[in-house]
Protein backbone atom coordinates (compact mmCIF):
# COMPACT_ATOMS: atom_id res chain seq x y z
CA UNK A 1 0.00 0.00 0.00
CA UNK A 2 1.06 3.40 -0.96
CA UNK A 3 1.62 5.79 1.86
CA UNK A 4 -0.17 8.89 1.54
CA UNK A 5 2.13 11.92 1.84
CA UNK A 6 1.51 15.05 4.54
CA UNK A 7 4.05 17.63 3.93
CA UNK A 8 3.17 20.76 6.61
CA UNK A 9 4.73 23.29 8.63
CA UNK A 10 4.50 21.45 11.66
CA UNK A 11 3.89 17.85 12.45
CA UNK A 12 2.00 17.06 15.63
CA UNK A 13 2.34 13.56 17.33
CA UNK A 14 -0.48 12.82 19.64
CA UNK A 15 -4.16 13.80 19.69
CA UNK A 16 -4.58 13.76 23.43
CA UNK A 17 -5.18 17.52 25.20
CA UNK A 18 -1.47 18.84 24.62
CA UNK A 19 -1.37 18.08 21.44
CA UNK A 20 -4.58 19.03 20.17
CA UNK A 21 -4.49 22.47 22.03
CA UNK A 22 -0.92 22.84 20.46
CA UNK A 23 -2.65 21.69 16.78
CA UNK A 24 -5.65 24.13 17.51
CA UNK A 25 -3.01 27.42 18.37
CA UNK A 26 -0.62 26.37 15.02
CA UNK A 27 -3.60 25.83 12.55
CA UNK A 28 -5.08 29.10 14.26
CA UNK A 29 -1.71 30.87 13.35
CA UNK A 30 -1.90 30.14 9.77
CA UNK A 31 0.56 26.98 9.96
CA UNK A 32 -0.28 23.84 8.30
CA UNK A 33 -0.61 21.36 10.48
CA UNK A 34 -1.04 17.39 10.59
CA UNK A 35 -1.64 15.05 13.46
CA UNK A 36 -0.70 11.60 14.04
CA UNK A 37 -2.55 9.55 17.23
CA UNK A 38 -2.07 6.05 17.19
CA UNK A 39 -5.40 4.86 18.91
CA UNK A 40 -8.41 5.01 17.24
CA UNK A 41 -9.72 8.47 18.92
CA UNK A 42 -9.03 11.53 20.22
CA UNK A 43 -8.08 12.19 23.43
CA UNK A 44 -4.91 10.73 24.78
CA UNK A 45 -5.37 9.93 28.38
CA UNK A 46 -9.16 11.06 28.26
CA UNK A 47 -11.71 7.94 28.08
CA UNK A 48 -15.04 8.23 28.43
CA UNK A 49 -17.37 5.38 27.72
CA UNK A 50 -21.58 4.94 27.51
CA UNK A 51 -22.83 2.15 29.61
CA UNK A 52 -25.99 1.20 30.48
CA UNK A 53 -29.07 3.99 30.24
CA UNK A 54 -26.61 6.14 28.50
CA UNK A 55 -24.32 6.71 31.03
CA UNK A 56 -21.54 8.26 30.35
CA UNK A 57 -18.54 7.77 32.72
CA UNK A 58 -14.93 8.59 32.73
CA UNK A 59 -12.31 6.14 32.24
CA UNK A 60 -9.47 8.50 32.30
CA UNK A 61 -9.31 12.39 33.48
CA UNK A 62 -11.99 13.24 34.95
CA UNK A 63 -12.20 16.15 37.13
CA UNK A 64 -10.93 19.78 37.05
CA UNK A 65 -10.57 22.84 39.12
CA UNK A 66 -12.29 26.61 39.33
CA UNK A 67 -8.67 27.56 39.53
CA UNK A 68 -7.28 26.17 35.95
CA UNK A 69 -7.90 29.11 33.90
CA UNK A 70 -6.91 27.40 30.59
CA UNK A 71 -9.50 24.83 31.07
CA UNK A 72 -12.27 27.85 31.82
CA UNK A 73 -11.24 29.36 29.02
CA UNK A 74 -12.17 26.16 26.82
CA UNK A 75 -15.10 25.29 28.20
CA UNK A 76 -16.74 28.90 27.53
CA UNK A 77 -14.96 28.85 23.91
CA UNK A 78 -16.84 25.87 22.85
CA UNK A 79 -19.89 26.36 25.34
CA UNK A 80 -19.56 23.36 27.39
CA UNK A 81 -21.76 22.02 30.11
CA UNK A 82 -20.01 21.28 33.66
CA UNK A 83 -20.99 20.09 36.98
CA UNK A 84 -20.01 20.58 40.27
CA UNK A 85 -18.98 17.17 42.29
CA UNK A 86 -21.11 16.52 44.63
CA UNK A 87 -19.84 17.09 48.59
CA UNK A 88 -22.71 17.38 50.56
CA UNK A 89 -23.17 14.96 53.46
CA UNK A 90 -20.82 12.75 55.85
CA UNK A 91 -17.43 11.17 54.21
CA UNK A 92 -16.35 7.67 55.54
CA UNK A 93 -13.32 6.15 56.46
CA UNK A 94 -13.03 2.29 56.65
CA UNK A 95 -9.57 1.45 58.04
CA UNK A 96 -8.33 -1.24 59.78
CA UNK A 97 -12.29 -2.94 59.78
CA UNK A 98 -13.54 0.31 61.78
CA UNK A 99 -15.92 2.72 59.82
CA UNK A 100 -16.64 6.49 61.10
CA UNK A 101 -17.71 9.34 58.97
CA UNK A 102 -15.91 13.16 59.16
CA UNK A 103 -16.20 16.17 56.99
CA UNK A 104 -13.31 17.91 55.22
CA UNK A 105 -10.37 16.80 53.61
CA UNK A 106 -8.21 14.95 56.78
CA UNK A 107 -10.32 11.91 58.43
CA UNK A 108 -11.11 11.77 62.13
CA UNK A 109 -9.27 8.37 63.58
CA UNK A 110 -8.69 10.17 66.67
CA UNK A 111 -7.30 13.65 67.97
CA UNK A 112 -3.65 12.75 68.20
CA UNK A 113 -4.10 10.77 64.38
CA UNK A 114 -5.66 14.07 63.30
CA UNK A 115 -3.13 16.59 64.87
CA UNK A 116 -0.31 14.43 63.52
CA UNK A 117 -1.67 14.92 60.37
CA UNK A 118 -2.27 18.47 59.98
CA UNK A 119 1.31 19.23 62.00
CA UNK A 120 2.68 17.13 58.88
CA UNK A 121 0.52 19.20 56.13
CA UNK A 122 2.21 22.32 57.89
CA UNK A 123 5.83 21.04 57.49
CA UNK A 124 5.25 20.46 53.98
CA UNK A 125 3.54 23.39 52.98
CA UNK A 126 6.73 24.64 54.69
CA UNK A 127 8.80 23.52 52.80
CA UNK A 128 6.79 23.32 49.51
CA UNK A 129 6.68 27.61 49.76
CA UNK A 130 10.59 27.53 49.44
CA UNK A 131 9.54 26.82 45.56
CA UNK A 132 7.45 29.32 44.99
CA UNK A 133 9.77 31.49 43.56
CA UNK A 134 12.24 28.83 41.79
CA UNK A 135 12.71 25.81 39.89
CA UNK A 136 12.94 22.99 41.51
CA UNK A 137 16.39 21.98 39.63
CA UNK A 138 17.90 24.79 41.91
CA UNK A 139 20.62 23.75 43.87
CA UNK A 140 19.50 24.81 46.87
CA UNK A 141 16.52 22.59 47.05
CA UNK A 142 18.96 19.58 45.73
CA UNK A 143 18.78 18.10 49.18
CA UNK A 144 15.01 17.25 48.79
CA UNK A 145 15.54 15.15 45.91
CA UNK A 146 18.02 13.10 47.78
CA UNK A 147 15.51 11.80 49.21
CA UNK A 148 12.09 10.00 48.66
CA UNK A 149 8.84 10.92 49.87
CA UNK A 150 8.36 7.80 51.75
CA UNK A 151 11.47 8.77 53.85
CA UNK A 152 10.21 12.10 54.67
CA UNK A 153 7.16 10.77 55.91
CA UNK A 154 8.69 8.23 57.98
CA UNK A 155 10.50 11.20 59.48
CA UNK A 156 8.34 13.98 59.60
CA UNK A 157 4.81 11.48 61.28
CA UNK A 158 4.66 10.29 63.95
CA UNK A 159 1.30 7.81 64.37
CA UNK A 160 0.87 4.46 62.52
CA UNK A 161 -2.55 6.32 60.53
CA UNK A 162 -0.85 9.80 59.89
CA UNK A 163 2.25 7.99 57.82
CA UNK A 164 -0.50 5.19 56.32
CA UNK A 165 -2.78 8.63 55.41
CA UNK A 166 0.22 10.09 53.92
CA UNK A 167 1.17 6.97 51.42
CA UNK A 168 -2.04 6.81 50.06
CA UNK A 169 -1.89 10.08 49.39
CA UNK A 170 1.22 9.30 47.38
CA UNK A 171 -0.91 6.56 45.71
CA UNK A 172 -3.58 8.50 44.80
CA UNK A 173 -2.30 11.72 43.76
CA UNK A 174 1.11 10.77 42.16
CA UNK A 175 0.28 7.32 40.69
CA UNK A 176 3.07 5.97 42.75
CA UNK A 177 4.07 4.08 46.04
CA UNK A 178 5.92 6.83 48.53
CA UNK A 179 9.22 5.78 48.09
CA UNK A 180 10.00 5.50 44.38
CA UNK A 181 9.08 8.74 44.03
CA UNK A 182 11.51 12.29 44.80
CA UNK A 183 9.95 14.53 47.96
CA UNK A 184 11.20 17.48 45.64
CA UNK A 185 9.07 16.12 42.53
CA UNK A 186 6.21 15.93 45.47
CA UNK A 187 7.12 19.22 46.57
CA UNK A 188 7.17 20.67 42.93
CA UNK A 189 3.58 18.61 41.83
CA UNK A 190 1.87 20.08 44.39
CA UNK A 191 3.62 23.80 44.58
CA UNK A 192 2.10 23.76 41.00
CA UNK A 193 -1.06 23.02 41.64
CA UNK A 194 -1.52 25.48 44.64
CA UNK A 195 -1.31 23.53 47.21
CA UNK A 196 -1.16 19.46 48.51
CA UNK A 197 -4.06 20.19 50.80
CA UNK A 198 -5.80 21.49 47.02
CA UNK A 199 -5.15 18.04 45.44
CA UNK A 200 -6.65 15.91 47.60
CA UNK A 201 -10.24 18.16 48.36
CA UNK A 202 -13.08 18.81 46.22
CA UNK A 203 -14.33 22.26 47.89
CA UNK A 204 -12.04 24.46 45.86
CA UNK A 205 -9.87 21.90 45.26
CA UNK A 206 -9.11 19.43 42.29
CA UNK A 207 -12.17 17.35 41.73
CA UNK A 208 -14.47 20.35 42.53
CA UNK A 209 -15.65 20.61 38.43
CA UNK A 210 -16.35 17.51 35.63
CA UNK A 211 -17.76 17.75 32.43
CA UNK A 212 -21.33 16.63 32.32
CA UNK A 213 -20.99 14.41 29.17
CA UNK A 214 -17.30 13.63 29.75
CA UNK A 215 -13.29 15.77 28.90
CA UNK A 216 -14.18 13.45 25.64
CA UNK A 217 -16.29 16.63 24.15
CA UNK A 218 -13.72 18.98 25.04
CA UNK A 219 -11.05 16.89 22.99
CA UNK A 220 -13.51 16.40 20.02
CA UNK A 221 -14.78 20.20 19.92
CA UNK A 222 -10.80 20.93 19.76
CA UNK A 223 -9.88 18.60 17.16
CA UNK A 224 -12.81 20.07 15.03
CA UNK A 225 -11.36 23.35 15.09
CA UNK A 226 -8.42 21.85 13.91
CA UNK A 227 -9.78 20.11 11.05
CA UNK A 228 -10.51 16.14 10.89
CA UNK A 229 -8.96 15.84 7.63
CA UNK A 230 -5.20 16.82 9.52
CA UNK A 231 -5.92 14.41 12.11
CA UNK A 232 -4.76 11.11 10.88
CA UNK A 233 -6.08 8.41 13.70
CA UNK A 234 -4.64 4.62 14.22
CA UNK A 235 -1.58 6.05 13.09
CA UNK A 236 1.58 5.61 15.87
CA UNK A 237 4.74 7.19 14.16
CA UNK A 238 7.42 4.65 13.31
CA UNK A 239 10.47 6.52 12.84
CA UNK A 240 11.82 10.22 12.92
CA UNK A 241 14.45 11.59 10.42
CA UNK A 242 15.96 15.00 10.84
CA UNK A 243 17.99 16.06 7.82
CA UNK A 244 18.60 19.44 5.94
CA UNK A 245 16.63 21.30 8.41
CA UNK A 246 13.41 19.65 8.24
CA UNK A 247 12.19 16.27 9.98
CA UNK A 248 10.61 13.37 7.80
CA UNK A 249 7.66 11.35 9.69
CA UNK A 250 6.89 8.06 8.91
CA UNK A 251 3.59 5.64 10.15
CA UNK A 252 1.98 2.32 8.73
CA UNK A 253 -0.08 4.50 6.08
CA UNK A 254 1.96 7.94 5.79
CA UNK A 255 4.23 9.93 5.61
CA UNK A 256 5.47 13.55 5.69
CA UNK A 257 8.15 16.53 5.56
CA UNK A 258 8.16 19.25 8.26
CA UNK A 259 9.75 22.53 9.02
CA UNK A 260 9.17 21.21 13.04
CA UNK A 261 7.97 18.39 15.01
CA UNK A 262 6.01 18.33 18.11
CA UNK A 263 5.68 15.34 20.87
CA UNK A 264 2.56 15.23 22.68
CA UNK A 265 2.89 11.95 23.82
CA UNK A 266 3.84 10.23 27.29
CA UNK A 267 7.92 10.08 27.62
CA UNK A 268 7.43 5.68 27.77
CA UNK A 269 5.55 6.19 24.04
CA UNK A 270 8.27 8.34 22.60
CA UNK A 271 11.03 5.24 23.38
CA UNK A 272 9.19 2.95 20.75
CA UNK A 273 10.46 5.60 17.61
CA UNK A 274 13.11 4.93 16.20
CA UNK A 275 15.30 8.30 15.30
CA UNK A 276 17.64 8.94 12.86
CA UNK A 277 19.96 10.72 14.08
CA UNK A 278 19.62 8.89 17.62
CA UNK A 279 18.03 11.46 20.02
CA UNK A 280 20.80 13.14 21.59
CA UNK A 281 21.78 11.56 24.76
CA UNK A 282 20.68 13.76 27.17
CA UNK A 283 17.00 13.20 26.08
CA UNK A 284 17.43 9.91 25.86
CA UNK A 285 18.06 9.60 29.37
CA UNK A 286 15.58 11.66 30.53
CA UNK A 287 12.88 10.05 28.67
CA UNK A 288 14.73 6.50 30.35
CA UNK A 289 14.44 8.14 33.67
CA UNK A 290 10.88 8.71 33.81
CA UNK A 291 8.59 6.06 34.80
CA UNK A 292 4.81 6.26 34.26
CA UNK A 293 2.86 5.82 37.54
CA UNK A 294 -0.11 3.30 38.27
CA UNK A 295 -3.75 3.83 39.72
CA UNK A 296 -6.81 1.48 38.31
CA UNK A 297 -9.81 3.20 37.84
CA UNK A 298 -13.46 1.98 38.14
CA UNK A 299 -16.79 3.16 37.44
CA UNK A 300 -19.66 1.44 40.04
CA UNK A 301 -23.01 2.15 38.23
CA UNK A 302 -26.01 2.42 40.34
CA UNK A 303 -29.99 1.91 40.07
CA UNK A 304 -30.18 5.43 41.98
CA UNK A 305 -27.35 7.18 43.94
CA UNK A 306 -28.11 5.80 47.22
CA UNK A 307 -25.28 7.10 49.49
CA UNK A 308 -26.44 10.82 48.66
CA UNK A 309 -29.89 9.31 50.16
CA UNK A 310 -28.20 8.45 53.59
CA UNK A 311 -26.95 11.66 53.43
CA UNK A 312 -23.14 10.66 52.26
CA UNK A 313 -21.01 12.49 50.16
CA UNK A 314 -19.81 9.16 48.06
CA UNK A 315 -16.27 9.41 49.40
CA UNK A 316 -14.48 6.81 51.43
CA UNK A 317 -11.23 6.61 52.41
CA UNK A 318 -10.05 2.72 53.11
CA UNK A 319 -6.83 1.16 53.41
CA UNK A 320 -8.63 -2.31 52.57
CA UNK A 321 -8.06 -4.42 49.55
CA UNK A 322 -8.27 -3.32 46.74
CA UNK A 323 -9.79 0.45 47.06
CA UNK A 324 -8.46 3.15 48.66
CA UNK A 325 -10.98 5.84 47.77
CA UNK A 326 -14.04 6.75 46.48
CA UNK A 327 -15.96 9.99 45.32
CA UNK A 328 -19.69 10.25 43.42
CA UNK A 329 -19.44 10.65 40.10
CA UNK A 330 -23.22 10.38 38.73
CA UNK A 331 -24.98 12.22 36.17
CA UNK A 332 -26.32 16.01 36.86
CA UNK A 333 -29.90 14.27 36.57
CA UNK A 334 -28.93 11.88 39.10
CA UNK A 335 -31.24 9.40 37.52
CA UNK A 336 -28.24 6.64 37.99
CA UNK A 337 -25.90 6.57 40.71
CA UNK A 338 -22.11 6.25 39.79
CA UNK A 339 -19.07 5.98 42.39
CA UNK A 340 -15.76 6.11 40.83
CA UNK A 341 -12.66 4.47 42.54
CA UNK A 342 -9.12 3.39 42.75
CA UNK A 343 -6.93 0.89 43.15
CA UNK A 344 -3.54 2.06 44.03
CA UNK A 345 -0.59 0.75 42.63
CA UNK A 346 0.55 -1.38 45.91
CA UNK A 347 -2.67 -2.96 45.02
CA UNK A 348 -2.81 -3.38 41.29
CA UNK A 349 -1.11 -6.40 40.35
CA UNK A 350 -2.80 -8.55 42.54
CA UNK A 351 -6.07 -6.90 41.62
CA UNK A 352 -5.17 -7.16 37.67
CA UNK A 353 -4.07 -11.09 38.57
CA UNK A 354 -5.20 -13.45 35.85
CA UNK A 355 -8.85 -14.87 37.23
CA UNK A 356 -9.26 -12.75 39.53
CA UNK A 357 -13.21 -11.43 39.27
CA UNK A 358 -12.29 -7.86 39.41
CA UNK A 359 -16.44 -6.60 38.96
CA UNK A 360 -17.27 -8.92 41.56
CA UNK A 361 -14.26 -7.74 43.93
CA UNK A 362 -14.85 -4.40 43.43
CA UNK A 363 -18.79 -4.33 44.22
CA UNK A 364 -17.89 -6.57 47.73
CA UNK A 365 -15.21 -3.72 48.85
CA UNK A 366 -17.79 -0.56 47.88
CA UNK A 367 -20.37 -3.06 50.33
CA UNK A 368 -17.75 -3.12 53.01
CA UNK A 369 -16.66 0.50 52.63
CA UNK A 370 -20.30 1.79 53.01
CA UNK A 371 -21.58 -0.64 55.30
CA UNK A 372 -24.03 -2.45 53.29
CA UNK A 373 -25.82 0.71 52.70
CA UNK A 374 -27.04 -0.15 49.46
CA UNK A 375 -27.55 -2.87 46.79
CA UNK A 376 -24.89 -4.12 44.22
CA UNK A 377 -24.13 -2.63 41.43
CA UNK A 378 -25.53 -2.98 38.14
CA UNK A 379 -22.14 -2.16 36.22
CA UNK A 380 -18.74 -2.12 37.20
CA UNK A 381 -15.75 -0.72 34.53
CA UNK A 382 -12.40 -0.77 34.84
CA UNK A 383 -9.34 0.47 33.19
CA UNK A 384 -5.69 0.10 33.58
CA UNK A 385 -3.90 2.44 31.79
CA UNK A 386 -0.63 0.16 32.54
CA UNK A 387 -2.11 -2.32 29.68
CA UNK A 388 -2.20 0.87 26.98
CA UNK A 389 0.81 0.52 24.95
CA UNK A 390 0.22 3.86 24.16
CA UNK A 391 0.39 5.29 27.25
CA UNK A 392 1.60 2.92 29.87
CA UNK A 393 0.35 3.86 33.08
CA UNK A 394 -1.21 7.13 34.90
CA UNK A 395 -1.80 9.72 35.84
CA UNK A 396 1.70 10.30 34.36
CA UNK A 397 5.39 10.27 34.42
CA UNK A 398 6.97 10.76 37.76
CA UNK A 399 10.48 11.97 39.07
CA UNK A 400 11.83 9.05 41.44
CA UNK A 401 14.96 10.22 43.60
CA UNK A 402 18.10 12.09 41.96
CA UNK A 403 16.45 12.57 38.66
CA UNK A 404 14.93 16.11 39.09
CA UNK A 405 17.85 18.16 39.92
CA UNK A 406 20.02 16.10 37.44
CA UNK A 407 17.88 16.34 34.37
CA UNK A 408 14.27 18.39 35.45
CA UNK A 409 15.68 21.38 33.10
CA UNK A 410 14.97 19.17 30.46
CA UNK A 411 11.22 19.89 31.19
CA UNK A 412 11.43 23.12 29.83
CA UNK A 413 14.15 22.89 27.23
CA UNK A 414 13.29 22.20 23.51
CA UNK A 415 15.54 20.51 20.41
CA UNK A 416 14.75 22.16 17.23
CA UNK A 417 13.08 21.70 15.39
CA UNK A 418 11.87 18.34 17.61
CA UNK A 419 9.80 19.82 20.41
CA UNK A 420 8.33 18.83 23.49
CA UNK A 421 5.26 19.01 25.54
CA UNK A 422 2.60 16.24 26.88
CA UNK A 423 0.67 16.66 30.91
CA UNK A 424 4.29 16.29 32.52
CA UNK A 425 5.48 18.87 30.78
CA UNK A 426 3.20 21.48 32.37
CA UNK A 427 4.37 24.55 34.31
CA UNK A 428 0.87 24.92 35.96
CA UNK A 429 -0.87 21.71 37.23
CA UNK A 430 1.49 19.16 35.82
CA UNK A 431 -0.21 15.89 34.64
CA UNK A 432 -3.55 17.05 35.14
CA UNK A 433 -5.78 18.30 32.46
CA UNK A 434 -4.86 21.85 32.70
CA UNK A 435 -0.75 20.87 32.52
CA UNK A 436 -1.52 19.09 29.54
CA UNK A 437 -3.45 22.42 27.64
CA UNK A 438 -0.63 24.83 29.67
CA UNK A 439 1.76 22.64 27.80
CA UNK A 440 0.40 22.37 24.43
CA UNK A 441 -0.18 26.34 24.11
CA UNK A 442 3.51 27.11 25.20
CA UNK A 443 5.31 24.55 23.08
CA UNK A 444 3.10 25.85 19.92
CA UNK A 445 3.83 29.38 20.69
CA UNK A 446 7.77 28.56 20.64
CA UNK A 447 6.87 27.06 17.28
CA UNK A 448 4.89 30.00 15.57
CA UNK A 449 7.84 32.10 16.99
CA UNK A 450 10.77 30.10 15.34
CA UNK A 451 9.45 29.47 12.45
CA UNK A 452 8.62 32.89 11.68
CA UNK A 453 12.47 33.90 12.83
CA UNK A 454 13.22 31.57 9.87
Amino acid sequence: MTATQCNTDVCVVGAGLAGLMAADELHRAGLSVQVFEAQAAVGGRVRDVVCSDNVVVELGANWFSGQQPLIKTQIERFGIDTVETHNEGNHLIWWDGKRSSFRGAIPALGLLQKADIVQGMARFDHKMGRLAHSEPWSATLAKYDHQSFGQWIDATLVTRMGKAFFRMVSEMVFGVEADMVSLLYVLYYSSRSVSLSSLISVAQGHQEFRFKKGPTELCEKMAASVGSSRILLDAPVRSVRVADGYVDVETASARGRHRALLFAIPPSAVRRITFSPSRPTRRDRFLQALPMGRVIKVQAVYEQPYWIEQGLSGQVMSNHYPLSYTIDNSPADRQRGVLAGFVGTSHAEQFMATGTNRETVVAEAIDKMFGSLFPKPKEVLIEDWAANEWIGGSYGAYFPPGVMTRMGKLLREQDPPIYWCGAEYGQAHPCQMEGALDSGQRSARMIIAALARA
